[in-house]
């Protein structure tokens, strides 16, 4: 009977060790990142009344894999070099979509990005979403979404 009692006790507080353990190495990883061609171009000075992004995440929650699309991200005009990464600091997840150097042609493109984040963390996380630029050579960055999965 003791025996037994000890066994269950080690088999709970391993159990909490490894959930506790899950929580806390969560890596989030990109995936399957598809950016769009060129679907409107035009003019600097008309992109401003165009200017229609949006983002739009979906998540069935647990060890699956979340799906978010960015579109329309006005940028110049040309092939995109748009690099998305992922970063994780305690329970915020952030997402950067790195679009290079802007201000380079005289037109805009809308473009979608399109990516996974696998290996989210179990336990309630906000996700920030971010787009981060270059502007003669110096980064600039801005929010584009946030929200807090429980």
């Amino acid at each position: 009977m003791k025996q037994t009692r000890i066994l269950a006790a080690a088999t709970l507080i391993i159990a909490l060790i490894w959930a506790c353990d899950k929580d806390n190495t969560a890596n989030p990883s990109i995936s399957n990142v598809s950016v769009s061609d060129c679907h409107t171009n035009t003019d600097k000075l008309a992109a401003k009344a165009m200017n229609t992004d949006s983002i739009v995440v979906s998540w069935p929650g647990g060890d699956n894999p979340m799906q978010v699309t960015h579109y329309n991200m006005m940028l110049d005009c040309g092939e995109p070099h748009i690099t998305t990464t992922v970063e994780t600091d305690g329970n915020i997840v952030t997402v950067v979509e790195h679009v290079g150097e802007q201000g380079l042609t005289n037109c805009i493109c809308l473009y979608d990005n399109s990516f996974q984040i696998n290996n989210l963390p179990v336990r309630p996380f906000t996700l920030i979403l971010k787009i981060e630029s270059l502007i003669c050579g110096n980064p600039e960055s801005a929010t584009v979404y946030e929200r807090t999965f429980e």
